[in-house]
């Protein structure tokens, strides 16, 4: 869409050498100094002076160099644009997924889907397991990821996106594999009188009623606090040997660590998170989620 020789030049203006520019689009410095000659003088414009200490723009080259990045971002909100278009003509629906929010429950619904034959595809896009990234893609549904599920997510409302509760799975207590507790199920709260458990930080009213009658049955136990759940808590919990409040969507969520059913009813929302304004396949995508989880 533009003369690609025009990535070369910025770079090297961004940088100040013609090897480190090089260096980091992947060329050989010969193979961009060829790039970049070759458009000079074509061009008819000196666009670098050069020296033992690197380039520098000349005054020409800084009028360039500007424009050129003018030119490059248009081209790129064209392809942008052409893409998001492409998108809403066709019936792909954009999943995020991630390990440890979206965790199994987003796969087995999206497994009943394809089941079901219908006429919609599914692209998986990698989100991480962070409030941060959940809150990027809240703000820019429909560029990247069209719609994903998690278990409840306190900080988010109505008012920033459509949410459909799909299901209301189990909280449950994680334990190392060789913890005598791996071999008590239901469990019973009691039985952590004395532990350390590892629990998240307060704001989520399901898990912190959970952790609430945790302390209530066992007074003397001690809670270790941490920011959100991901790979990590589970790696700690397993090498510490103590417990972690879990829920039931991760019951395969790590190797080393037992998933328990609990002597309560505490359960969570699991919710699908997506435009207030979807496009029709994304809306129908939803739908079908919301009738298998209600047919379960």
């Amino acid at each position: 869409m533009y003369d690609k020789r025009l990535d070369a030049i910025v770079k090297a203006a961004e940088l100040g050498s013609f090897g480190k520019a090089a260096q980091a689009m992947g060329y050989s410095t010969p193979a961009l100094v060829k790039q970049i000659n070759g458009f000079e003088s074509q061009a008819g414009i000196t666009v670098f002076e050069r020296s033992n200490k690197g380039v520098k723009l000349t005054p020409g080259g800084e009028k360039f160099v500007s424009d050129a990045r003018s030119i490059i971002a248009q081209c790129e909100l064209a392809l942008q644009n052409a893409k998001k278009a492409q998108a809403q003509a066709d019936n792909l629906v954009r999943v995020g997924i991630s390990l440890y929010q979206s965790g199994q429950r987003m796969l087995e619904l999206c497994q009943a889907l394809y089941v079901r034959r219908t006429d919609l595809s599914i692209q998986f896009v990698p989100i991480g397991d962070t409030f941060e990234a959940y809150r990027e893609v809240i703000k820019s549904f429909e560029e990247r990821i069209d719609l994903f599920g998690s278990t409840y997510l306190a900080e988010v409302d109505d008012s920033m996106c459509s949410i459909d509760v799909i299901a209301n799975p189990r909280l449950c207590i994680a334990v190392p594999m060789n913890d005598g507790l791996a071999l008590t199920e239901p469990l019973r709260l009691a039985d952590l009188a004395g532990r350390r458990v590892h629990v998240p930080e307060r704001g989520n009213p399901y898990v912190d009623a959970a952790r609430d009658e945790i302390e209530f049955a066992a007074p003397d136990v001690e809670f270790v606090e941490f920011q959100h759940y991901d790979i990590s808590i589970f790696d700690e919990c397993a090498r510490l040997g103590e417990p972690l409040l879990s829920k039931e969507i991760w019951r395969k969520a790590h190797p080393l660590m037992e998933t328990i059913d609990v002597q309560w009813d505490k359960t969570e929302p699991y919710c699908l998170y997506y435009s207030r304004t979807p496009r029709p396949a994304v809306a129908r995508f939803a739908a079908i989620l919301r009738d298998v989880s209600a047919n379960e």
